[in-house]
């Protein structure tokens, strides 16, 4: 699944004068399972930061994983956590992001797509980030089929372009890409009607599939199956832009749902084992669609949350069988948790 980050802030502040740390956060504790959850997975994301405003890698200390930053900047933003650091975090992602974007072949849909997600979150201005039209570079991505990116599609085709719908939804003014022509509905524009052609008549997506003429077809051999990861990220871009699915993938959700009462990734099915990743994704896309997601669901995510010890509390594992937290588990998890949909939670 996919995903990033200006020089150090220097903050000098005379002994009498207190920083501005902008509007203090809310005083309204959260209440239901879901805010209660949600807001301790903000305290430990806050806490996975630096006085230099970056996420450090566990392998060098010095290095921003800016792969996880890019979230963990837009989560932040939208809970008012830490709202001291907001600046040098952002400041931060300025600095770094461009070699997350572009690893060497080219601009990567799906990162702009969640550094732009960071900049609205933060009140930033994505069409002009430390100089660079964010915006314009997601857009001039787009290949003449109407999929973001140039990369092969088969890795990520489906979430990639359900991420670019996703950030493009919450610019204003609304983006090109995303706007109908005269007589058109935003089903016809070129970047939604590539990802609903995609959609298999089950209501799931694969990744990817070349001929849209057939129905999907899985092959184990080359780890081709129709993904709970895809079909959850293509579900909440379509929603967040106003457009309509062919089939509404509730039935496929309940269908693959995991006998646990969560949600595995691929194969998806009963009986595969959930994870917090794919169970949060499914349940924001449920949540997208118009759907209430039940209590069990929401119990079998927060069951992954950790209770102790105390330096992870908060965070998320991957499975319930896994040892030791993973980053990017407890920030795909927490999309989950937002009793709006997400990614309006971000910014509204």
């Amino acid at each position: 699944v996919l995903i990033a980050m200006s020089a150090a802030l220097g903050v000098v502040a005379l002994a009498c004068t207190p920083p501005d740390e902008g509007p203090p956060p809310s005083t309204t504790p959260p209440t239901s399972a879901s805010a209660l959850a949600l807001d301790r997975a903000g305290d430990w994301i806050a806490g996975q930061f630096n006085a230099s405003g970056f996420i450090p890698l566990a392998s060098d200390p010095g290095a921003s994983d800016t792969g996880a930053g890019v979230l963990a900047v837009a989560t932040l933003a939208s809970l008012d956590k830490a709202p001291a650091m907001a600046g040098l975090r952002l400041d931060s992602l300025e600095s770094t992001f461009e070699s997350y974007v572009d690893q060497g072949a080219g601009d990567r849909a799906g990162a702009l797509a969640r550094v732009i997600l960071a900049v609205v979150a933060s009140g930033g201005n994505p069409r002009d980030f430390g100089g660079t039209d964010l915006v314009a570079r997601l857009e001039s991505t787009q290949q003449p089929s109407g999929l973001f990116g140039s990369q092969y599609a088969g890795f990520d085709g489906a979430f990639r372009q359900g991420l670019a719908l996703a950030a493009l939804s919450v610019v204003t003014p609304r983006p090109a890409s995303i706007t109908p022509g005269s007589g058109q509905t935003i089903n016809d524009v070129p970047a939604v009607a590539w990802l609903i052609d995609q959609q298999c008549d089950d209501a799931s997506w694969l990744m990817f599939r070349a001929d849209t003429t057939t129905d999907c077809v899985e092959n184990p051999a080359m780890w081709v199956y129709k993904d709970s990861n895809g079909s959850a990220l293509a579900a909440l871009g379509l929603a967040a832009v106003g457009a309509t699915p062919d089939h509404d993938p509730q039935d496929w959700f309940n269908a693959v749902r995991g006998n646990d009462g969560g949600w595995g990734a691929s194969p998806s099915g009963p009986t595969q084992v959930s994870d917090s990743n794919s169970t949060g994704l499914v349940i924001a896309a449920l949540r997208a669609l118009g759907h209430t997601p039940d209590q069990t669901a929401i119990d079998t995510l927060i069951s992954f949350q950790i209770q102790s010890p105390a330096t992870d509390h908060g965070a998320f594992v991957w499975r319930l069988d896994s040892v030791g937290v993973i980053r990017m588990s407890t920030l795909d998890a927490v999309v989950g948790l937002y009793e709006r949909p997400w990614p309006g939670a971000l910014v509204n």
